[in-house]
């Protein structure tokens, strides 16, 4: 693995809660102390990375006070604009008020405009709010999981709905479309539904998440696969018929990425990653590299196709770790924490093959290797004046 990642760090001010990178490949964060007057603005802010891998303020939009701060946020993959979620003021929620989808534009000076508007959790509690967002690659659709156990896919830029809302048994997790935009996949503790994006028919079902050792687990992350070119796993398989999939194990002592064939809708590797639960995850736009972090403040980077982790950075943040995302140029890894901090991390252009790591390790252990050579000739030669 690599030693150690170039990072810069920044002091924004906010807790965040969510992490975009656009097409210019500015950087949005979003978050806040929500509700109240707890002094902690809600934003949506932008900044530019410079060439010393410096995150600088280009623009942000403070947000209303009486409302929650963002929750979950997604680039436009085509156009400099953004929808979030942000619930409204607990009084407008019980008057069934709540539009939390919110569209922005983006500027050529960073700027973020507010558009269209609309609701998209069926519930009269603010206890609900909708934890996951992503625009289809096609750019024309929007799906929103909410904690309630709602689904909702949206067109793009009206807001009007795609087709009726699909009720999952448990909050939703995470929601991801595949490079096609013909399938979404909605992630809740128990299953994975697959459905067709043309009606919100089931394509697929996957239920009771279990670890390769068939120890219990649930459901974190689904992302699809994405980019060119195909992968070996016993049989040529395209990166974009991929499915990656996050298994936290019940007894929180475990984190599994699972790899899967959505051609033949199988299990194609599954790797332990992480002692203790994910909780954010990412996939690079070429589809080569994902990444993760965990609740013991750890951040990891994988290898796309063997899920080998290639870098681990303990402590990463000092508290929650929240957002993750790749930038476009698949040269950086940003993150972003409770801790009102964010990381930039400057990726290699190559990481290691395991003969430069057995070559790497073999240097800084001359000595022990030698001295373990030594011993075990040693052995041989008395051993042999025995015989």
């Amino acid at each position: 693995m690599v030693k150690q990642l170039e990072r810069t760090s920044l002091e924004v001010g906010i807790p965040i809660s969510c992490i975009g990178v656009t097409q210019s490949n500015d950087v949005v964060f979003g978050g806040g102390g929500g509700p109240g007057r707890s002094g902690v603005q809600n934003k949506l802010a932008v900044y530019r990375i410079d060439d010393k891998n410096e995150l600088v303020k280009a623009n942000e939009l403070v947000l209303s006070s009486d409302e929650d701060a963002p929750t979950c946020l997604a680039i436009h993959p085509k156009e400099n604009a953004l929808v979030c979620s942000v619930n409204a003021s607990k009084e407008q929620i019980k008057k069934g008020e709540n539009n939390n989808c919110r569209l922005y534009a983006l500027d050529k000076d960073s700027s973020v405009k507010p558009g269209n508007t609309a609701m998209t959790i069926c519930s009269s509690t603010d206890m609900d709010y909708q934890r996951c967002i992503a625009f289809s690659p096609s750019g024309k659709l929007i799906a929103g999981g909410a904690t309630n156990g709602t689904l909702a896919v949206v067109e793009n830029p009206s807001l009007c709905r795609a087709f009726p809302y699909v009720e999952a048994t448990d909050e939703i997790n995470d929601v991801d479309f595949n490079e096609s935009s013909a399938w979404l996949v909605a992630a809740t503790d128990a299953e994975l539904k697959v459905l067709s994006t043309k009606d919100g028919s089931l394509v697929k079902s996957i239920e009771d998440p279990h670890t390769s050792s068939g120890a219990r687990a649930v459901f974190r992350f689904a992302r699809f696969g994405r980019g060119k070119g195909t992968l070996r796993t016993g049989s040529q398989v395209k990166r974009s018929s991929l499915l990656y999939t996050v298994l936290n194990t019940r007894s929180r002592k475990g984190a599994y990425i699972v790899q899967w064939d959505t051609d033949k809708w199988t299990r194609t590797a599954t790797r332990f990653a992480a002692h203790s639960p994910i909780t954010t995850f990412a996939l690079s736009y070429n589809g080569e590299l994902l990444a993760f972090a965990t609740a013991s403040l750890q951040i990891a980077i994988c290898d796309a196709h063997s899920l080998k982790v290639l870098m681990r950075i303990k402590d990463a943040h000092t508290f929650a770790i929240t957002a993750l995302a790749f930038d476009k140029e698949n040269r950086r890894l940003i993150s972003g924490s409770a801790d009102e901090s964010c990381r930039v991390f400057v990726l290699p252009d190559t990481w290691p093959t395991p003969a430069d790591i057995a070559v790497a390790f073999a240097k800084d252990h001359i000595q022990i290797i030698a001295m373990v050579l030594a011993l075990l000739i040693a052995i041989v030669a008395a051993f042999s004046m025995r015989g």
